[in-house]
């Protein structure tokens, strides 16, 4: 992990060098915070993704721009790689898996968009107090309980992304306890995201899950 926290660190700098609304979220929050060994790393920030591409090619960073479209960047560096993205706010989706269109947003709509309350904290390393950002509120509550939440109504995260029914499921085998409206809505959702999920997003989801 030293050479990750290093790198880390060094892409902290970098982005704090222009703004400091910067912060790692997501998977690597809630592991670090639940006491385990972080595997992937994703970080948000204001900043726009043309400068942050400059930035990191300038400062000997690889950067793929293929998610640039969605307001995200994968930089990599001595084979380890993060993914950089804007605040982000998604459109209407038409499709059960990706919106129509995706704008730069706030911190608490880009906290909005996402699946489970406990993958929405937010975490800047480079603070003094490592203090954690919880737009919804419920994160480190359902996290310190171990319960599984969707944010919002869970109606709508699901038929935002279908494959969630079976994340829910995977995050299960990880010790989490379901909330009962969540567990509900998967349930009553379960053949509809059967039926709209390809089978290779399943069969990928059930990989993770064994």
């Amino acid at each position: 992990m030293a050479n990750v926290e290093l790198q880390l660190l060094q892409i902290f700098s970098l982005l704090n060098s222009e703004s400091s609304n910067n912060y790692l979220v997501g998977g690597c929050v809630r592991d670090k915070l639940s006491g385990k060994i972080p595997k992937d790393f994703d970080i948000v920030t204001d900043i726009h993704m043309d400068n942050v591409q400059k930035m990191f090619e300038n400062s000997g960073w690889a950067v793929k721009d293929t998610g640039k479209q969605f307001l995200v960047l994968s930089i990599s560096k001595e084979h380890e790689q993060y993914e950089i993205a804007n605040f982000r706010k998604d459109g209407v989706y038409s499709d059960g898996r990706r919106p129509e269109a995706v704008q730069i947003g706030t911190i608490q709509e880009d906290a909005m968009r996402r699946d489970f309350t406990v993958n929405a904290l937010y975490l800047n390393p480079m603070a003094e107090r490592q203090e954690v950002v919880d737009p919804t509120g419920k994160g480190m509550e359902d996290l310190n309980n171990g319960i599984l939440r969707f944010i919002g109504r869970p109606e709508d995260r699901i038929k935002e992304d279908y494959l969630r029914v079976f994340r829910f499921y995977r995050f299960l085998t990880k010790g989490f306890k379901p909330d009962p409206r969540s567990l509900r809505a998967v349930r009553e959702h379960f053949n509809e995201a059967y039926t709209k999920t390809t089978p290779e997003r399943v069969r990928a989801e059930l990989e993770k899950l064994v």
